[in-house]
């Protein structure tokens, strides 16, 4: 039987307590994480892409829901939401364990609209050819409330446990709970959670979202960030950021460019051939092997 709601704590939870709630439910509501202002900022830069976006034409992207993708260049706010404390610290707790950094996998604003239907059910870690359940996560989702989320203008469903469930297993929508939460608020979910839209049953409600997806730093990323942005605007980024899309190294050895080089020193003017290289080993290691902090499973 799965379990009736997905529990809301308040964003002072300390570690241990999320750490436990996770590997229980594979879900948790963090309730009220960042003030209105910041949101209404940010949907105020987004109003004139929204306005101008077609809905979706198909079942999984949905008949009448909008989605941006982009959103860098949409608005200066995306930052607050994508290095936010408390949705780092969660990353820490489920993705920090098995690589040696971790990466921003996509982002996008998801909007519903009236008269939309369920979406499909599905795991985020769907991506990659990976059993489970596993002890490893993939990738974790924090997906924040940029309106109020209730049942009736399609918060989002999830099946909470679901994460251990194996690969045989088919979800039902009657398993599903909705993450009914504020405004401000945020859901994160691990890859392996089984969840997707709800039904917007309002004939005026538009429920929208930002969903920010993270992932191990060995695995290819979802949304192509390198395309998606120039030198230029990720020069002007915070350093954490940078990383985040993937302007990083993972220790040992992978992403390096040009003479073994770390791809934000590229971006910050590096030239070729001014170095012989250097070992690019994990912090700690004195050969080429994951770092003494990274599980390997």
């Amino acid at each position: 039987m799965a379990q009736s709601r997905i529990e809301t704590v308040d964003p002072t939870i300390g570690r241990h307590d999320l750490d436990g709630i996770l590997k229980r439910d594979g879900c948790v509501i963090v309730a009220d994480a960042i003030d209105h202002a910041a949101i209404d900022s940010l949907l105020g830069d987004l109003k004139p892409y929204l306005q101008q976006k077609s809905c979706g034409e198909g079942d999984f992207v949905g008949y009448h829901t909008k989605r941006l993708h982009s959103l860098f260049g949409k608005s200066k706010a995306i930052p607050d939401f994508i290095v936010h404390e408390k949705v780092l610290e969660i990353m820490d707790l489920t993705l920090g364990p098995w690589c040696d950094s971790y990466q921003l996998n996509s982002n996008s604003i998801t909007a519903i609209g009236p008269d939309e239907t369920p979406q499909p059910l599905h795991r985020d870690d769907l991506l990659y050819p990976l059993a489970h359940p596993s002890e490893r996560n993939a990738c974790c989702t924090a997906f924040w409330a940029l309106t109020d989320f209730t049942e009736e203008n399609g918060a989002t469903r999830l099946i909470p446990g679901s994460h251990l469930w194996d690969d045989e297993r088919v979800p039902q929508n009657e398993e599903t709970v909705p993450a009914v939460m504020s405004k401000g608020s945020f859901c994160v979910f691990l890859g392996g959670t089984y969840h997707g839209g709800g039904r917007n049953v309002t004939s005026d409600e538009w429920r929208i979202a930002m969903f920010a997806g993270y992932a191990l730093g060995w695995l290819r990323q979802e949304q192509n960030w390198y395309l998606s942005l120039t030198a230029d605007e990720v020069r002007q980024m915070p350093e954490v950021l940078a990383r985040l899309l993937g302007f990083n190294l993972h220790k040992p050895f992978l992403g390096w460019v040009q003479d073994f080089q770390d791809p934000y020193d590229i971006i910050h003017g590096y030239r070729e051939l001014s170095s012989g290289g250097s070992d690019l080993f994990a912090d700690g290691a004195e050969r080429p092997i994951q770092g003494g902090k990274v599980k390997v499973a």
